[in-house]
């Protein structure tokens, strides 16, 4: 691992990083009628958000298959969509076809907006003190505007929002707080220790909700697109894969779709890897069949010739 990724690395399990978020985007729903249109579009329960309020969830075919995962946000006026910029053009392709006489207006604003990820433990100091107060959040997905910028809690820790001709301004006033700012590379470290799902990385057409766990579904909520499949995998069946964590044995990364075996059978495939500093050894995400889906379960995984030996383990990695 080069030294200078290792700073920026142990700079956000330490103090407070400072991430360009540029392959995220934002969609903006406004109109009357936005919030119940939605509710049958998404796994999650929109409804029950109030102003300042978020969720985790997930547009499917009428299949169960993922078509896009996001965080929905809700204002007194709009709903924002927070989501890859990758799997922008197919879900407004596929809302687009869903969206008959309602009054819901839909647009893609990510050249409008830069998201910027705040990450570790001081980073909710190093927002406080750019900010100059206290910041008053801290439920998953909640925000609120603070002079134009929005302030969202994330996954790995704060986001902010800001208006792209204001980004470098707040960039160097993020850094002059005590962030320190790294590359995609380190972002994407931390993301796969936190055991963060991506679009187009191992979220892909064949992936269904409940394989990644019950995160982003409500089974409380009326119907929408594809709840009938997630129904049934809840109530009569099961999953024949799941979303899951491998801590390799040795030093080598296995290769992107390598074959996971256990007992010598395929077993599933890798998604992605990348060196653990936290850890010290390789770690993989990855889908893995149910019956290997065991914390401590013994797999090897066959990469470039070579056989590498893992285990399986709980989301998110325990460092």
């Amino acid at each position: 691992m080069k030294s200078m990724l290792l700073e920026y690395y142990n700079a956000a399990r330490t103090h407070a990083a400072l991430a360009e978020e540029d392959w995220f985007g934002l969609i903006k729903f406004t109109g009357s009628e936005r919030a119940s249109w939605l509710q049958g579009m998404v796994t999650n329960d929109v409804l029950k958000l109030k102003p300042g309020e978020g969720c985790y969830a997930a547009h499917l075919t009428a299949q169960g298959k993922i078509v896009a995962h996001m965080h929905i946000l809700v204002d007194e006026d709009s709903l924002w969509l927070s989501l890859e910029r990758a799997a922008i053009h197919g879900l407004i392709s596929a809302f687009d076809k869903l969206l008959i006489m309602e009054d819901v207006q839909m647009s893609d604003v990510s050249e409008q907006w830069q998201i910027l990820a705040v990450i570790g433990p001081e980073s909710r100091a190093v927002i406080e003190s750019w900010l100059g107060e206290t910041v008053d959040i801290s439920l998953a997905y909640s925000h609120r505007v603070v002079d134009g910028c929005r302030v969202v809690v994330s996954d790995l820790g704060y986001e902010v929002w800001v208006l792209r001709e204001l980004a470098d301004k707040i960039l160097r006033a993020l850094a002059a707080s005590g962030a320190t700012a790294i590359d995609h590379g380190t972002w994407d470290v931390l993301r796969t220790e936190a055991g963060m799902p991506i679009h187009g990385v191992d979220i892909d057409s064949t992936t269904t909700m409940p394989e990644l766990g019950d995160a982003g579904i409500s089974y409380d909520k009326g119907c929408y697109v594809g709840q009938e499949v997630v129904a049934k995998v809840k109530y009569i069946g099961h999953v024949n894969r799941r979303f899951a964590g491998l801590i390799l044995s040795g030093r080598d990364l296995p290769d992107i779709e390598s074959v996971i075996l256990k007992d010598g059978k395929d077993a599933g495939y890798v998604t992605t890897s990348v060196f653990s500093p936290g850890l010290n050894k390789p770690i993989a995400l990855g889908f893995v069949s149910r019956t290997a889906y065991v914390p401590g379960t013994e797999v090897e995984v066959r990469s470039e010739g070579k056989i590498l030996k893992a285990a399986i383990t709980e989301l998110p990695f325990k460092l």
